[in-house]
């Protein structure tokens, strides 16, 4: 814009030189000479060429696109499935030697454990597993509250047969009277009140007084009857009542008290299930 302004200035004083040469002749000659016009044109060819530096323009710089970011995703926490055969309980569950409730409780399962199953029952809703407590107990688990995986595979079973208990043995025992012959001997009445036959008998005997105590074990019962012992009776069957002696004493007990304790047993030698109950009298 400057320079443009003074190449006008230079043209508008190089117009009026042109006019002064067309002023009247009665005028002071003032034409200019030809180096007059000559050094005004070269002027203003001179400022015209002159390159006025033009200010140079900031240089923008465009900045990088901008690249969205990707929303960061959790990643779920990582839970194991076992790839092993196994339940998940809804509720606690026994475990027991055989799949019935009559079987010996083994373990008590609680409500949401996993239980590796290494069997099934044939057709009724048991599962053989082992006990996550104990890797090496086994036992039979109702399924009822059970929820499997990986079942597909599992063998089937031949469970132990069913568990019949046996009926723990009673009697009663009262005392009956007492005698002396080679020493002083005691009869005590058992009757069988149980279910199941026993078999031997194991009778203690201790006068408080003199504190003798006697014991005496026998296959079968046994009576005194005039001094001469009975033949051996080998078994007393449910609600049967029998008269048995127990072992002598040294010494006359006529007056003092007595404790008897009588033990009897479903089996021989004192095996089998056995009971024992104490009963005190004075003769």
């Amino acid at each position: 814009m400057k320079r443009q302004k003074t190449i006008l200035s230079l043209t508008f004083v190089l117009v009026l030189l042109l006019q002064a040469c067309n002023l009247p002749s009665n005028a002071p000659d003032q034409t200019p000479t030809p180096d007059a016009l000559l050094a005004a044109q070269m002027t203003i060819t001179a400022l015209a060429g002159q390159s006025t530096p033009t200010q140079a323009l900031p240089t923008f710089t465009m900045p990088p696109p901008l690249t969205p970011t990707t929303a960061f995703t959790p990643t779920p926490a990582f839970t194991s499935t076992p790839s092993f055969a196994y339940v998940t309980l809804s509720e606690g569950t026994n475990c027991r030697t055989g799949p019935a409730i009559s079987f010996d409780l083994v373990d008590t399962f609680a409500t949401g454990q996993t239980i590796e199953v290494v069997g099934k029952h044939p057709f009724d809703n048991y599962w053989y597993v082992r006990s996550p407590k104990n890797a090496s107990v086994y036992c039979w688990l109702w399924g009822f509250y059970a929820t499997g995986a990986n079942l597909g595979n599992v063998p089937v079973l031949t469970p132990p047969p069913t568990y019949t208990p046996v009926p723990a043995p009673s009697f009663d025992a009262i005392y009956v009277n007492a005698g002396s012959c080679l020493g002083w001997w005691t009869r005590i009445s058992i009757k069988n009140t149980g279910t199941v036959p026993l078999r031997s008998i194991t009778i203690s005997i201790k006068d408080t007084v003199t504190n003798e105590t006697r014991t005496e074990t026998k296959d079968g019962f046994q009576d005194v009857n005039a001094c001469v012992l009975s033949a051996l009776t080998p078994s007393l069957g449910a609600g049967e009542t029998f008269t048995v002696v127990a072992p002598s004493l040294a010494a006359d007990p006529t007056g003092h008290k007595l404790s008897a304790t009588v033990t009897l047993c479903t089996a021989t030698g004192q095996g089998g299930i056995c009971t024992s109950k104490t009963i005190e009298f004075t003769p």
